[in-house]
């Protein structure tokens, strides 16, 4: 609060918030800045909980990165809210309709903006999200594949196996037998999570 104006501050303290609560890594989100020059503009944010040998957390690292070239309009104010939805809540279903409607943006306007921002359609997305969240069950637990589907949003586990395998190149099984060293890209947004 004595960096940010208030409802900027308070949206990074409340992911704050999350990462300590949830105790994982919050990914992509959209945030609102301000530029240099004052102008509002937007940046992508990820937070990463650091944790202590004991595993007591520690801190929370946070890495962003400006969004170029894209300016902030009033009209798009709510858009964060629908990010947030596809991020924090992607098990849940996602109709790109009501994302926009979240967002306070015609459909159009709103698959334009996160294609512009995230370089991937609003399903895109999402998949890449439920991806992700599967990756962190894969590694964290001795859930069954089914559970791990179901959980991350998946309908069943074959519609699980095949999504995984084009996203991270290989089938469930196999990545969680990886070392968590061989994973890959996890962390990555280069065309794969």
């Amino acid at each position: 609060t004595d960096i940010w104006p208030l409802p900027l501050a308070q949206r990074y303290e409340a992911q704050d918030d999350w990462v300590r609560q949830y105790r994982a890594p919050l990914l992509h989100q959209l945030d609102p800045i301000l530029l240099p020059d004052r102008s509002p503009g937007w940046c992508i944010t990820h937070k990463f909980p650091l944790h202590a040998r004991d595993d007591q957390l520690v801190g929370i690292l946070c890495l962003s990165r400006d969004v170029v070239g894209l300016a902030r309009r009033d009209s798009e104010q709510h858009l964060t809210l629908a990010v947030d939805r596809m991020t924090k809540h992607c098990e849940a279903r996602q109709p790109v309709a009501e994302l926009a409607a979240l967002a306070g943006l015609s459909p159009e306007r709103f698959a334009n903006l996160i294609r512009r921002i995230y370089g991937m359609s609003p399903v895109g997305f999402v998949l890449r999200n439920r991806i992700r969240q599967a990756c962190l069950r894969l590694r964290g637990s001795k859930e069954s594949l089914l559970d791990v589907a179901l959980a991350a949003g998946f309908y069943d586990q074959a519609q699980f196996s095949r999504q995984f395998k084009r996203v991270m190149g290989m089938v469930p099984s196999s990545y969680r037998q990886t070392r968590p060293s061989e994973h890959q890209g996890l962390w990555r947004w280069d065309g794969m999570l």
